[in-house]
Protein backbone atom coordinates (compact mmCIF):
# COMPACT_ATOMS: atom_id res chain seq x y z
CA UNK A 1 0.00 0.00 0.00
CA UNK A 2 1.63 3.26 -1.18
CA UNK A 3 1.41 6.62 0.53
CA UNK A 4 -1.05 7.72 -2.16
CA UNK A 5 -3.40 4.77 -1.56
CA UNK A 6 -3.14 4.49 2.22
CA UNK A 7 -6.61 4.39 3.65
CA UNK A 8 -7.90 6.50 6.51
CA UNK A 9 -10.49 5.18 8.94
CA UNK A 10 -12.78 7.69 10.64
CA UNK A 11 -10.83 10.41 8.85
CA UNK A 12 -7.86 10.16 11.24
CA UNK A 13 -6.38 6.65 11.46
CA UNK A 14 -4.08 6.04 8.46
CA UNK A 15 -3.58 2.33 7.80
CA UNK A 16 0.08 1.57 7.02
CA UNK A 17 0.54 -2.21 6.85
CA UNK A 18 -1.10 -5.40 8.13
CA UNK A 19 0.76 -6.87 11.11
CA UNK A 20 -1.56 -9.75 11.96
CA UNK A 21 -4.48 -11.68 10.55
CA UNK A 22 -6.84 -14.40 11.78
CA UNK A 23 -10.38 -15.65 11.56
CA UNK A 24 -11.73 -12.63 13.45
CA UNK A 25 -10.04 -9.91 11.39
CA UNK A 26 -6.91 -8.06 10.31
CA UNK A 27 -4.72 -5.96 12.59
CA UNK A 28 -3.04 -2.94 10.97
CA UNK A 29 -0.14 -0.83 12.05
CA UNK A 30 -1.59 2.66 11.71
CA UNK A 31 -0.99 6.30 12.57
CA UNK A 32 -3.40 8.51 14.49
CA UNK A 33 -3.06 11.77 12.57
CA UNK A 34 -5.07 13.77 15.10
CA UNK A 35 -2.87 12.88 18.08
CA UNK A 36 0.25 12.08 16.00
CA UNK A 37 0.92 8.68 17.50
CA UNK A 38 1.26 5.09 16.28
CA UNK A 39 -1.68 2.81 16.94
CA UNK A 40 -2.91 -0.66 16.05
CA UNK A 41 -6.26 -0.85 14.27
CA UNK A 42 -8.19 -4.09 14.14
CA UNK A 43 -10.53 -4.50 11.19
CA UNK A 44 -13.12 -6.93 12.51
CA UNK A 45 -14.43 -9.30 9.85
CA UNK A 46 -17.81 -10.99 9.94
CA UNK A 47 -19.49 -13.77 8.01
CA UNK A 48 -23.09 -12.74 8.53
CA UNK A 49 -25.52 -13.98 5.89
CA UNK A 50 -28.16 -11.30 6.40
CA UNK A 51 -28.31 -7.59 7.09
CA UNK A 52 -29.90 -8.28 10.47
CA UNK A 53 -27.09 -10.63 11.47
CA UNK A 54 -24.48 -8.14 10.27
CA UNK A 55 -26.00 -5.34 12.33
CA UNK A 56 -26.23 -7.58 15.41
CA UNK A 57 -22.61 -8.67 14.98
CA UNK A 58 -21.42 -5.09 14.67
CA UNK A 59 -23.40 -3.95 17.70
CA UNK A 60 -22.11 -6.82 19.82
CA UNK A 61 -18.50 -6.28 18.77
CA UNK A 62 -18.65 -2.59 19.60
CA UNK A 63 -20.22 -3.33 22.97
CA UNK A 64 -17.56 -5.93 23.78
CA UNK A 65 -14.69 -3.69 22.71
CA UNK A 66 -16.02 -0.90 24.91
CA UNK A 67 -16.20 -3.35 27.81
CA UNK A 68 -12.56 -4.28 27.22
CA UNK A 69 -11.68 -0.59 26.98
CA UNK A 70 -12.72 -0.10 30.60
CA UNK A 71 -9.92 -2.35 31.80
CA UNK A 72 -6.93 -0.66 33.37
CA UNK A 73 -4.00 -3.04 33.89
CA UNK A 74 -0.37 -2.90 32.69
CA UNK A 75 -0.73 -6.32 31.04
CA UNK A 76 -3.93 -5.47 29.16
CA UNK A 77 -3.58 -3.73 25.80
CA UNK A 78 -5.23 -0.29 25.88
CA UNK A 79 -8.31 0.22 23.68
CA UNK A 80 -8.33 3.83 22.45
CA UNK A 81 -11.39 3.95 20.20
CA UNK A 82 -14.18 1.89 18.65
CA UNK A 83 -15.53 2.85 15.24
CA UNK A 84 -18.12 1.62 12.76
CA UNK A 85 -17.21 2.24 9.14
CA UNK A 86 -18.27 0.52 5.93
CA UNK A 87 -20.75 -1.49 7.93
CA UNK A 88 -18.17 -3.20 10.15
CA UNK A 89 -16.40 -2.44 13.41
CA UNK A 90 -12.84 -1.15 13.78
CA UNK A 91 -11.03 -1.25 17.13
CA UNK A 92 -8.18 1.21 17.73
CA UNK A 93 -5.64 -0.03 20.26
CA UNK A 94 -2.28 0.77 21.76
CA UNK A 95 0.52 -0.34 19.43
CA UNK A 96 2.82 -2.57 21.47
CA UNK A 97 6.17 -3.07 19.74
CA UNK A 98 6.70 -6.72 20.45
CA UNK A 99 6.65 -10.25 19.21
CA UNK A 100 3.76 -12.55 20.01
CA UNK A 101 4.46 -15.60 22.10
CA UNK A 102 3.44 -17.63 19.06
CA UNK A 103 6.08 -15.90 16.96
CA UNK A 104 8.68 -16.44 19.67
CA UNK A 105 7.89 -20.16 19.77
CA UNK A 106 8.17 -20.45 15.98
CA UNK A 107 11.44 -18.52 15.82
CA UNK A 108 13.16 -19.48 19.09
CA UNK A 109 11.50 -22.74 20.07
CA UNK A 110 10.06 -23.75 23.47
CA UNK A 111 10.85 -21.57 26.45
CA UNK A 112 12.32 -22.50 29.83
CA UNK A 113 9.82 -23.22 32.62
CA UNK A 114 10.93 -20.21 34.66
CA UNK A 115 10.45 -17.85 31.70
CA UNK A 116 7.06 -19.37 30.94
CA UNK A 117 6.06 -18.85 34.57
CA UNK A 118 7.08 -15.18 34.33
CA UNK A 119 4.85 -14.83 31.27
CA UNK A 120 2.03 -16.67 33.00
CA UNK A 121 2.12 -14.40 36.05
CA UNK A 122 1.55 -11.31 33.91
CA UNK A 123 -1.13 -12.86 31.68
CA UNK A 124 -2.95 -14.16 34.74
CA UNK A 125 -2.83 -10.69 36.27
CA UNK A 126 -4.54 -9.33 33.17
CA UNK A 127 -7.20 -12.04 33.30
CA UNK A 128 -7.92 -11.47 36.98
CA UNK A 129 -8.38 -7.75 36.34
CA UNK A 130 -10.75 -8.52 33.45
CA UNK A 131 -12.75 -11.06 35.44
CA UNK A 132 -13.10 -8.65 38.35
CA UNK A 133 -14.70 -6.21 35.88
CA UNK A 134 -17.04 -8.91 34.55
CA UNK A 135 -15.18 -9.26 31.24
CA UNK A 136 -14.05 -12.58 29.75
CA UNK A 137 -11.35 -12.77 27.10
CA UNK A 138 -12.44 -16.06 25.43
CA UNK A 139 -9.41 -16.30 23.11
CA UNK A 140 -6.29 -16.66 25.23
CA UNK A 141 -3.60 -18.22 23.04
CA UNK A 142 0.08 -17.63 22.17
CA UNK A 143 -0.74 -15.26 19.29
CA UNK A 144 -2.58 -12.94 21.70
CA UNK A 145 0.25 -12.77 24.23
CA UNK A 146 2.73 -10.02 23.31
CA UNK A 147 6.31 -9.95 24.63
CA UNK A 148 8.30 -6.73 24.55
CA UNK A 149 12.09 -6.44 24.63
CA UNK A 150 11.79 -4.77 28.03
CA UNK A 151 10.18 -7.87 29.49
CA UNK A 152 6.60 -6.58 29.57
CA UNK A 153 3.87 -9.10 28.75
CA UNK A 154 0.59 -7.82 27.31
CA UNK A 155 -2.63 -9.71 26.64
CA UNK A 156 -4.24 -8.35 23.51
CA UNK A 157 -7.15 -8.97 21.13
CA UNK A 158 -10.14 -8.53 23.37
CA UNK A 159 -12.02 -8.25 20.06
CA UNK A 160 -14.12 -11.27 20.95
CA UNK A 161 -14.04 -10.54 24.65
CA UNK A 162 -17.54 -10.36 26.08
CA UNK A 163 -19.54 -10.10 29.20
CA UNK A 164 -20.35 -13.55 30.69
CA UNK A 165 -23.04 -15.96 29.47
CA UNK A 166 -22.14 -16.28 25.79
CA UNK A 167 -20.94 -19.51 24.20
CA UNK A 168 -18.22 -20.34 21.68
CA UNK A 169 -20.93 -20.94 19.09
CA UNK A 170 -22.18 -17.69 17.62
CA UNK A 171 -25.68 -17.07 16.30
CA UNK A 172 -24.46 -17.65 12.75
CA UNK A 173 -23.13 -21.11 13.57
CA UNK A 174 -19.51 -20.01 13.76
CA UNK A 175 -16.91 -20.76 16.37
CA UNK A 176 -15.15 -17.84 18.04
CA UNK A 177 -11.65 -18.79 19.10
CA UNK A 178 -8.99 -21.33 18.16
CA UNK A 179 -9.93 -25.01 18.76
CA UNK A 180 -6.62 -26.07 20.33
CA UNK A 181 -6.99 -23.37 23.00
CA UNK A 182 -10.76 -23.56 23.60
CA UNK A 183 -11.84 -25.29 26.84
CA UNK A 184 -14.17 -28.30 26.70
CA UNK A 185 -17.19 -26.51 28.17
CA UNK A 186 -17.21 -23.99 25.32
CA UNK A 187 -16.89 -26.71 22.67
CA UNK A 188 -19.99 -28.26 24.22
CA UNK A 189 -21.86 -25.03 23.57
CA UNK A 190 -21.92 -23.89 27.20
CA UNK A 191 -21.36 -20.26 28.19
CA UNK A 192 -17.85 -19.10 28.93
CA UNK A 193 -16.93 -18.61 32.59
CA UNK A 194 -13.76 -17.19 34.16
CA UNK A 195 -12.42 -20.74 34.54
CA UNK A 196 -12.64 -21.04 30.73
CA UNK A 197 -9.94 -18.39 30.37
CA UNK A 198 -7.85 -20.25 32.94
CA UNK A 199 -8.02 -23.43 30.85
CA UNK A 200 -6.90 -21.50 27.78
CA UNK A 201 -4.06 -20.00 29.83
CA UNK A 202 -3.02 -23.52 30.82
CA UNK A 203 -3.02 -24.62 27.16
CA UNK A 204 -0.98 -21.54 26.24
CA UNK A 205 1.63 -22.15 28.93
CA UNK A 206 1.80 -25.84 27.95
CA UNK A 207 2.48 -24.82 24.35
CA UNK A 208 5.12 -22.34 25.50
CA UNK A 209 7.12 -24.91 27.45
CA UNK A 210 6.49 -27.96 25.25
CA UNK A 211 6.46 -26.29 21.83
CA UNK A 212 2.99 -27.54 20.89
CA UNK A 213 -0.57 -27.28 22.26
CA UNK A 214 -1.66 -30.11 24.57
CA UNK A 215 -4.49 -31.37 22.34
CA UNK A 216 -3.46 -30.40 18.81
CA UNK A 217 -4.30 -33.19 16.36
CA UNK A 218 -3.55 -31.35 13.12
CA UNK A 219 -7.15 -30.52 12.14
CA UNK A 220 -10.06 -28.79 13.89
CA UNK A 221 -12.47 -31.69 14.40
CA UNK A 222 -9.98 -34.23 15.84
CA UNK A 223 -8.47 -31.46 17.96
CA UNK A 224 -11.88 -30.62 19.42
CA UNK A 225 -12.57 -34.31 20.02
CA UNK A 226 -9.26 -34.57 21.90
CA UNK A 227 -10.09 -31.53 24.03
CA UNK A 228 -13.42 -33.11 24.95
CA UNK A 229 -12.27 -36.67 25.62
CA UNK A 230 -8.50 -37.08 25.96
CA UNK A 231 -6.09 -36.26 28.74
CA UNK A 232 -3.13 -34.08 27.78
CA UNK A 233 0.14 -35.86 27.14
CA UNK A 234 2.46 -35.51 30.13
CA UNK A 235 4.53 -32.35 29.85
CA UNK A 236 8.12 -33.56 29.36
CA UNK A 237 9.88 -30.22 29.69
CA UNK A 238 7.68 -28.39 32.19
CA UNK A 239 9.62 -29.33 35.31
CA UNK A 240 8.15 -27.37 38.26
CA UNK A 241 5.40 -26.03 35.98
CA UNK A 242 3.82 -29.46 35.52
CA UNK A 243 1.46 -29.26 38.57
CA UNK A 244 0.18 -25.86 37.41
CA UNK A 245 -0.49 -27.14 33.89
CA UNK A 246 -2.29 -30.20 35.24
CA UNK A 247 -4.40 -28.02 37.53
CA UNK A 248 -5.42 -25.55 34.83
CA UNK A 249 -6.21 -28.19 32.19
CA UNK A 250 -8.82 -30.13 34.16
CA UNK A 251 -11.91 -30.62 32.03
CA UNK A 252 -14.36 -29.82 34.83
CA UNK A 253 -14.22 -26.05 35.49
CA UNK A 254 -15.04 -26.57 39.17
CA UNK A 255 -11.96 -28.79 39.59
CA UNK A 256 -9.61 -26.40 37.83
CA UNK A 257 -6.88 -24.68 39.80
CA UNK A 258 -8.20 -21.31 40.95
CA UNK A 259 -6.70 -18.05 39.73
CA UNK A 260 -5.33 -17.33 43.21
CA UNK A 261 -3.65 -20.73 43.49
CA UNK A 262 -2.26 -20.46 39.96
CA UNK A 263 -0.86 -16.99 40.68
CA UNK A 264 0.88 -18.27 43.81
CA UNK A 265 2.31 -21.33 42.06
CA UNK A 266 3.46 -19.40 38.98
CA UNK A 267 5.05 -16.77 41.18
CA UNK A 268 7.06 -19.41 43.01
CA UNK A 269 8.30 -20.98 39.78
CA UNK A 270 9.16 -17.55 38.37
CA UNK A 271 11.19 -16.90 41.54
CA UNK A 272 13.09 -20.15 41.10
CA UNK A 273 11.21 -22.04 43.81
CA UNK A 274 9.15 -25.21 43.62
CA UNK A 275 5.37 -24.66 43.68
CA UNK A 276 3.50 -26.03 46.63
CA UNK A 277 -0.05 -27.31 46.40
CA UNK A 278 -2.51 -25.26 48.42
CA UNK A 279 -5.37 -26.74 50.40
CA UNK A 280 -7.79 -25.45 47.80
CA UNK A 281 -5.80 -26.96 44.95
CA UNK A 282 -5.73 -30.34 46.70
CA UNK A 283 -9.47 -30.17 47.34
CA UNK A 284 -10.18 -29.26 43.72
CA UNK A 285 -8.23 -32.31 42.60
CA UNK A 286 -11.16 -34.41 43.82
CA UNK A 287 -14.62 -34.31 42.18
CA UNK A 288 -16.11 -32.05 44.81
CA UNK A 289 -18.28 -28.97 45.15
CA UNK A 290 -17.53 -25.59 46.76
CA UNK A 291 -19.74 -25.77 49.84
CA UNK A 292 -20.86 -23.50 52.66
CA UNK A 293 -18.12 -22.01 54.79
CA UNK A 294 -18.54 -21.19 58.47
CA UNK A 295 -17.54 -17.55 58.49
CA UNK A 296 -19.84 -15.71 60.92
CA UNK A 297 -19.80 -12.62 58.72
CA UNK A 298 -20.85 -13.95 55.34
CA UNK A 299 -20.60 -17.69 54.79
CA UNK A 300 -20.26 -18.73 51.17
CA UNK A 301 -23.12 -21.12 50.47
CA UNK A 302 -23.25 -24.00 48.09
CA UNK A 303 -22.07 -23.77 44.53
CA UNK A 304 -22.50 -26.83 42.38
CA UNK A 305 -19.61 -28.08 40.34
CA UNK A 306 -20.18 -28.06 36.59
CA UNK A 307 -19.84 -31.23 34.63
CA UNK A 308 -21.02 -30.80 31.09
CA UNK A 309 -20.77 -34.50 30.38
CA UNK A 310 -23.20 -35.57 33.12
CA UNK A 311 -25.95 -37.70 31.65
CA UNK A 312 -24.69 -37.42 28.06
CA UNK A 313 -24.33 -40.86 26.43
CA UNK A 314 -21.15 -41.44 24.45
CA UNK A 315 -20.91 -43.69 21.40
CA UNK A 316 -17.20 -44.27 21.02
CA UNK A 317 -17.71 -46.76 18.19
CA UNK A 318 -18.48 -43.90 15.82
CA UNK A 319 -16.23 -41.13 14.63
CA UNK A 320 -18.91 -38.67 15.73
CA UNK A 321 -18.94 -40.11 19.24
CA UNK A 322 -16.71 -37.52 20.92
CA UNK A 323 -19.03 -34.75 19.80
CA UNK A 324 -22.35 -36.43 20.56
CA UNK A 325 -24.82 -34.06 22.11
CA UNK A 326 -23.19 -30.90 20.78
CA UNK A 327 -23.03 -29.33 17.31
CA UNK A 328 -20.44 -31.04 15.10
CA UNK A 329 -18.11 -28.29 13.92
CA UNK A 330 -16.71 -28.38 10.39
CA UNK A 331 -14.43 -25.94 8.57
CA UNK A 332 -16.34 -23.84 6.07
CA UNK A 333 -14.41 -20.62 5.55
CA UNK A 334 -11.32 -18.86 6.79
CA UNK A 335 -8.86 -19.60 9.55
CA UNK A 336 -10.65 -19.92 12.84
CA UNK A 337 -14.20 -19.97 11.40
CA UNK A 338 -16.36 -23.05 11.31
CA UNK A 339 -19.88 -24.00 10.42
CA UNK A 340 -21.72 -26.81 12.17
CA UNK A 341 -24.29 -29.52 11.72
CA UNK A 342 -26.08 -31.74 14.21
CA UNK A 343 -25.02 -35.36 14.59
CA UNK A 344 -27.47 -38.08 13.69
CA UNK A 345 -30.66 -38.27 15.72
CA UNK A 346 -29.74 -41.67 17.17
CA UNK A 347 -26.62 -40.15 18.71
CA UNK A 348 -28.21 -37.21 20.51
CA UNK A 349 -28.48 -37.34 24.29
CA UNK A 350 -31.70 -38.25 25.99
CA UNK A 351 -33.58 -35.31 27.52
CA UNK A 352 -33.02 -34.74 31.21
CA UNK A 353 -35.43 -36.67 33.42
CA UNK A 354 -38.48 -34.87 34.72
CA UNK A 355 -38.01 -33.67 38.29
CA UNK A 356 -39.63 -35.92 40.83
CA UNK A 357 -41.66 -34.27 43.56
CA UNK A 358 -40.01 -35.08 46.86
CA UNK A 359 -40.86 -33.68 50.25
CA UNK A 360 -38.96 -34.25 53.45
CA UNK A 361 -41.19 -35.26 56.33
CA UNK A 362 -40.10 -33.63 59.55
CA UNK A 363 -36.75 -32.12 60.47
CA UNK A 364 -33.57 -34.14 60.76
CA UNK A 365 -31.62 -32.44 63.49
CA UNK A 366 -27.88 -32.45 64.05
CA UNK A 367 -25.99 -31.41 67.18
CA UNK A 368 -27.76 -29.02 69.50
CA UNK A 369 -27.63 -25.36 68.34
CA UNK A 370 -25.61 -22.86 70.30
CA UNK A 371 -27.42 -21.94 73.54
CA UNK A 372 -26.58 -18.29 72.94
CA UNK A 373 -29.14 -18.06 70.14
CA UNK A 374 -31.82 -20.77 70.06
CA UNK A 375 -33.19 -21.63 66.67
CA UNK A 376 -36.62 -20.43 65.79
CA UNK A 377 -39.04 -23.19 64.99
CA UNK A 378 -38.70 -23.79 61.24
CA UNK A 379 -41.72 -22.88 59.23
CA UNK A 380 -43.03 -25.50 56.87
CA UNK A 381 -44.19 -22.77 54.52
CA UNK A 382 -41.44 -20.16 54.44
CA UNK A 383 -43.14 -17.89 52.01
CA UNK A 384 -46.63 -17.92 53.49
CA UNK A 385 -46.14 -14.45 54.95
CA UNK A 386 -45.21 -12.86 51.65
CA UNK A 387 -46.75 -9.46 50.90
CA UNK A 388 -50.28 -9.79 49.61
CA UNK A 389 -50.90 -8.39 46.12
CA UNK A 390 -53.87 -6.51 47.49
CA UNK A 391 -51.96 -4.99 50.39
CA UNK A 392 -51.42 -1.20 50.18
CA UNK A 393 -47.72 -1.87 50.79
CA UNK A 394 -47.36 -4.12 47.76
CA UNK A 395 -47.64 -3.63 44.02
CA UNK A 396 -49.85 -5.75 41.79
CA UNK A 397 -46.92 -8.15 41.37
CA UNK A 398 -46.66 -8.82 45.10
CA UNK A 399 -43.44 -6.83 45.53
CA UNK A 400 -43.50 -4.10 48.22
CA UNK A 401 -43.83 -0.62 46.75
CA UNK A 402 -40.70 0.73 48.42
CA UNK A 403 -38.46 -2.00 46.98
CA UNK A 404 -36.28 -0.91 44.07
CA UNK A 405 -35.15 -3.02 41.09
CA UNK A 406 -31.47 -3.82 40.75
CA UNK A 407 -30.15 -4.75 37.28
CA UNK A 408 -26.94 -6.70 37.61
CA UNK A 409 -24.15 -7.18 35.09
CA UNK A 410 -24.29 -10.95 35.65
CA UNK A 411 -27.53 -10.92 33.67
CA UNK A 412 -30.54 -10.56 35.92
CA UNK A 413 -32.83 -8.05 37.63
CA UNK A 414 -34.15 -8.40 41.18
CA UNK A 415 -35.92 -5.97 43.50
CA UNK A 416 -34.24 -5.18 46.84
CA UNK A 417 -35.67 -3.89 50.14
CA UNK A 418 -34.82 -0.34 51.26
CA UNK A 419 -31.19 -0.09 52.36
CA UNK A 420 -30.13 -3.37 50.76
CA UNK A 421 -27.20 -3.10 48.36
CA UNK A 422 -24.37 -5.10 46.85
CA UNK A 423 -21.73 -5.96 49.47
CA UNK A 424 -19.54 -8.54 47.74
CA UNK A 425 -19.01 -10.01 44.30
CA UNK A 426 -17.22 -12.85 42.56
CA UNK A 427 -17.13 -13.54 38.81
CA UNK A 428 -20.26 -15.72 38.91
CA UNK A 429 -22.12 -14.55 42.04
CA UNK A 430 -23.10 -11.47 43.98
CA UNK A 431 -24.25 -10.78 47.56
CA UNK A 432 -26.78 -8.19 48.80
CA UNK A 433 -27.60 -7.12 52.34
CA UNK A 434 -28.56 -4.15 54.48
CA UNK A 435 -25.86 -2.47 56.60
CA UNK A 436 -25.54 -4.20 59.96
CA UNK A 437 -27.94 -6.95 58.97
CA UNK A 438 -27.24 -10.62 59.58
CA UNK A 439 -29.41 -11.50 56.58
CA UNK A 440 -28.24 -11.57 53.00
CA UNK A 441 -29.30 -12.62 49.51
CA UNK A 442 -26.90 -14.42 47.20
CA UNK A 443 -27.54 -14.83 43.46
CA UNK A 444 -25.20 -17.51 42.11
CA UNK A 445 -24.74 -18.40 38.43
CA UNK A 446 -22.27 -21.26 38.94
CA UNK A 447 -23.27 -24.21 36.73
CA UNK A 448 -24.39 -27.45 38.36
CA UNK A 449 -23.20 -30.99 37.78
CA UNK A 450 -26.77 -32.30 37.52
CA UNK A 451 -29.34 -31.31 34.92
CA UNK A 452 -32.19 -31.68 37.43
CA UNK A 453 -32.30 -28.86 40.05
CA UNK A 454 -33.52 -31.27 42.74
CA UNK A 455 -30.67 -33.68 42.04
CA UNK A 456 -28.21 -30.78 42.15
CA UNK A 457 -29.44 -29.72 45.59
CA UNK A 458 -29.39 -33.28 46.89
CA UNK A 459 -25.78 -33.63 45.76
CA UNK A 460 -24.81 -30.44 47.53
CA UNK A 461 -26.60 -31.51 50.72
CA UNK A 462 -24.91 -34.91 50.70
CA UNK A 463 -21.43 -33.53 50.09
CA UNK A 464 -21.91 -30.69 52.57
CA UNK A 465 -22.73 -33.14 55.32
CA UNK A 466 -19.94 -35.54 54.32
CA UNK A 467 -17.39 -32.73 54.63
CA UNK A 468 -18.84 -31.40 57.89
CA UNK A 469 -19.61 -28.00 56.37
CA UNK A 470 -23.04 -27.62 58.01
CA UNK A 471 -22.68 -28.08 61.77
CA UNK A 472 -26.00 -28.37 63.60
CA UNK A 473 -27.73 -29.11 60.29
CA UNK A 474 -31.50 -29.56 60.39
CA UNK A 475 -33.46 -30.26 57.21
CA UNK A 476 -36.79 -28.47 56.84
CA UNK A 477 -37.62 -29.52 53.28
CA UNK A 478 -36.02 -30.48 49.99
CA UNK A 479 -38.53 -30.53 47.16
CA UNK A 480 -39.05 -29.91 43.46
CA UNK A 481 -41.42 -27.26 42.11
CA UNK A 482 -42.16 -25.18 39.05
CA UNK A 483 -40.82 -21.62 39.04
CA UNK A 484 -41.69 -19.23 36.22
CA UNK A 485 -42.85 -22.21 34.19
CA UNK A 486 -39.57 -24.14 34.52
CA UNK A 487 -38.34 -26.97 36.78
CA UNK A 488 -36.84 -25.76 40.05
CA UNK A 489 -36.12 -27.03 43.55
CA UNK A 490 -36.12 -25.55 47.06
CA UNK A 491 -33.80 -26.58 49.88
CA UNK A 492 -34.71 -25.18 53.30
CA UNK A 493 -32.56 -25.92 56.33
CA UNK A 494 -31.02 -24.58 59.51
CA UNK A 495 -27.38 -24.77 60.52
CA UNK A 496 -25.16 -23.42 63.26
CA UNK A 497 -22.46 -20.79 62.66
CA UNK A 498 -20.10 -19.22 65.17
CA UNK A 499 -22.46 -16.26 65.40
CA UNK A 500 -25.56 -18.37 65.96
CA UNK A 501 -28.12 -20.45 64.12
CA UNK A 502 -29.02 -19.51 60.54
CA UNK A 503 -32.14 -20.37 58.57
CA UNK A 504 -31.66 -20.77 54.79
CA UNK A 505 -33.94 -21.12 51.80
CA UNK A 506 -32.11 -21.96 48.59
CA UNK A 507 -33.84 -22.19 45.19
CA UNK A 508 -32.14 -23.76 42.17
CA UNK A 509 -33.58 -23.10 38.72
CA UNK A 510 -32.63 -22.55 35.09
CA UNK A 511 -33.46 -19.73 32.72
CA UNK A 512 -34.93 -20.22 29.27
CA UNK A 513 -31.48 -19.72 27.72
CA UNK A 514 -29.97 -22.52 29.79
CA UNK A 515 -28.22 -20.58 32.55
CA UNK A 516 -28.16 -22.06 36.04
CA UNK A 517 -29.24 -19.86 38.96
CA UNK A 518 -29.33 -20.25 42.71
CA UNK A 519 -31.28 -17.76 44.84
CA UNK A 520 -30.00 -18.20 48.39
CA UNK A 521 -31.58 -16.29 51.29
CA UNK A 522 -29.71 -16.51 54.62
CA UNK A 523 -31.46 -15.16 57.75
CA UNK A 524 -30.56 -15.46 61.45
CA UNK A 525 -32.98 -18.08 62.79
CA UNK A 526 -34.39 -15.74 65.44
CA UNK A 527 -35.47 -13.35 62.65
CA UNK A 528 -36.87 -15.94 60.26
CA UNK A 529 -40.55 -15.38 61.05
CA UNK A 530 -40.20 -11.64 60.48
CA UNK A 531 -38.08 -11.79 57.30
CA UNK A 532 -38.91 -15.04 55.51
CA UNK A 533 -41.49 -13.22 53.35
CA UNK A 534 -38.53 -11.51 51.67
CA UNK A 535 -37.88 -14.66 49.70
CA UNK A 536 -41.24 -14.59 47.96
CA UNK A 537 -40.75 -10.96 46.96
CA UNK A 538 -37.25 -11.69 45.66
CA UNK A 539 -38.61 -14.63 43.66
CA UNK A 540 -41.53 -12.62 42.26
CA UNK A 541 -39.29 -9.78 41.10
CA UNK A 542 -36.43 -11.88 39.72
CA UNK A 543 -35.96 -11.73 35.93
CA UNK A 544 -33.06 -13.19 33.91
CA UNK A 545 -31.82 -10.71 31.31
Amino acid sequence: MTAETQRRVAGRYRLLEPIGQGGMGVVWRAHDELLDRPVAVKEVLHHAVSEQERAAFTMRTIREARAAGRLDHPSVVVVHDVIEEDGRPWIVMQLVRSRSLGQVLREDGPQAPRRVAEIGVQVLGALRAAHAAGVLHRDVKPENVLLTDAGRVVLTDFGIATMPMETALTTTGSLSGTPAFLPPERLRGLPAVPESDLWSLGATLYAAVEGRPPFDRGAPVPTMAAVLNDEPEPARHAGPLAPVLDGLLRKDPARRMSAADAAEALGRVAAGESPRGSRQARRRAEPSVPLPATSPEMPIPWSTSPSATAGVPRRRSRVLGPLVGVPLLLVVAGAGWYGYMRVADDATPAPPPSPSVTSSAGVTTGPEPSPTEPAAKPSTSPTSAAPSPTSPSATSTGVPRDWRPHTDRLGFTVSLPPGWKEVDREPSRVWFRAPGSGSYLLIDLTRWADADPLAALRTVERQSLAEGRLPGYGLVSLRSLTYKGRPAADWEFIWRMDSGVAHVLDRAFTSADGRHFAMYLHIPAAQWQAQSAYFDAFARSFRPS
